[in-house]
């Protein structure tokens, strides 16, 4: 194949990545508008390079293929300055590609680069979203309601002393789908009384707390909800715990729960973990990928958050078990700093406030992961 057609499709494509990342300049008071903008054109720019390139490298052009890649790289990091580690992995990753002996390599080097970028910069749907939007919430809490109230182990009406008829009924299921609006990232606000003040006096056991949460998760289930959307919703749930449950000799049973417990157990602190690994992992004072020498993919995401619940576990008096290696061996040669160090422990910090976690039980946790700074940080 001539060299002359490559190049040609060099300049086009070139081009074309120009227009799709052209139009930068946003409202500079809207700073979260300007990274959406901008990911959803870096995104399509990267999918269109994916879709030129591909059929190239099928056709036993790589050398085609690459420069397709390469061109499209070129032109993304520039705009890619919000994003500063990520521009860090697209610069580390075309010259390290460079000196690969082949363009088949380089190709496959390229390929792995715009993954990255499209998997860091395509839209995160807010858990809302993936529940199904307000029709589905609706139909959930419809569902929910209905077998929480025939649920002896909840007891409804705790005893008829609480008695509560259609009209109540539908009250409490618009300010249930409102509730999860404002802890889902929907649209609808929730008007209704603060948890604590809503059930005081109702005297609401912890069993009784753990059989509507098994209610929830049943209904969820009826309707084929996807275990991860099903652990965030729960965990979201789980914070209002302290607030409903007011057992006699709750004080009491509460100093002497594990930490893990008071944290509200495995459905919360994986809605923690979820959270916490996203936030740290667009936080340029962490570096995530340590600029693009530990890149992460999906899996590679889904098992940290697996062994990071591990960790909270066997730190915290939890059942789950910690198979990963040691804090040393895992972060060695990371050069972490003491300053990306107390990064991460800032972002831990603010998920937790997030989810209402009380100022104890953050104390606690934070101190334990305060532990493990000897052997993560190594640089000055």
């Amino acid at each position: 194949m001539s060299r002359k057609p490559v190049a040609g499709r060099i300049v086009v494509w070139v081009g074309l990545v120009a227009a799709v990342l052209g139009g930068r300049a946003v409202a500079d008071d809207a700073a979260s508008s300007y990274r959406t903008h901008v990911d959803a054109r870096i995104n399509r720019g990267v999918l269109g390079a994916i879709n030129v390139g591909v059929p190239l490298f099928n056709s036993g052009d790589p050398t085609g293929c690459y420069r397709v890649y390469q061109g499209a790289l070129t032109g993304m990091a520039p705009a890619l300055d919000y994003r500063p580690e990520l521009k860090r992995a697209v610069e580390t990753g075309l010259t390290q590609a460079e000196s690969l002996p082949d363009f088949t390599q380089r190709a496959f080097a390229l390929r792995k680069v715009l993954d990255q970028v499209y998997n860091e910069t395509r839209a995160r749907r807010s858990l809302w979203d993936r529940l199904g939007g307000e029709p589905a919430v609706r139909a959930v809490v419809h569902d929910f309601v209905g077998i929480a109230a025939s649920d002896p182990k909840v007891d409804f009406t705790r005893g008829g002393s609480f008695p509560i008829d259609a009209a109540g009924v539908a009250n409490l299921e618009q300010r249930l789908v409102e509730f999860v609006s404002a802890a889902s990232g929907g649209p609808l606000k929730y008007v209704g009384r603060d948890m604590k003040t809503t059930h005081a006096g109702m005297k609401i056991t912890e069993a009784q707390f753990n059989a509507i949460a098994g209610d929830l998760v049943a209904v969820l289930k009826k309707y084929k909800v996807p275990q991860k959307e099903i652990d965030e919703l729960v965990g979201a749930v789980a914070t209002t715990k302290k607030d409903m449950v007011e057992e006699p000799g709750s004080e009491a049973t509460t100093a002497t729960k594990s930490l893990w417990d008071r944290l509200g157990g495995e459905p919360a602190v994986k809605a923690v973990i979820h959270d916490f690994v996203g936030i740290a992992a667009s936080d340029p004072n962490v570096d995530f990928t340590r600029g693009g020498t530990h890149p992460i993919d999906a899996a590679g995401v889904a098992n940290l958050e697996k062994l990071l619940v591990e960790f909270v576990s066997s730190a915290t008096g939890g059942p789950l078990k910690y198979e990963g290696r040691d804090m040393k061996t895992t972060h060695e040669g990371m050069k972490i700093t003491e300053a990306q160090f107390n990064a991460i422990a800032a972002d831990l910090i603010s998920v937790l406030q997030k989810y209402k976690v009380p100022k104890k039980e953050i104390d606690e946790l934070v101190g334990i992961v305060a532990t493990t700074k000897k052997d993560m940080v190594e640089a000055p």
